[in-house]
């Protein structure tokens, strides 16, 4: 039985992936995972952009007015 990849593992091996490269945008837990990407090493081939939109009023700038603010609209 192969053994689980751990997270540092899984995201050190996207981060070795010349096919992977975009941003990390998140309301909620997202910024924990562009961390990973970033503890794992390689970082600069893959990410581009990280952002977070703790602050309510930032986060309606960037994404507009929601009823709530984890939601399918907001993925959209």
């Amino acid at each position: 039985m192969m053994r689980k990849l751990t997270t540092k593992e899984k995201a050190l091996k996207v981060n070795l992936d010349a096919s992977e490269y975009g941003s990390f945008a998140e309301i909620g837990g997202g910024q924990e995972v562009a961390a990973n990407f970033f503890k794992a090493g390689g970082a600069s081939g893959t990410v581009a952009k990280t952002m977070s939109a703790y602050d309510m009023e930032f986060s309606n700038a960037i994404y507009g007015k929601c009823k709530r603010y984890v939601s399918k609209e907001r993925l959209n």
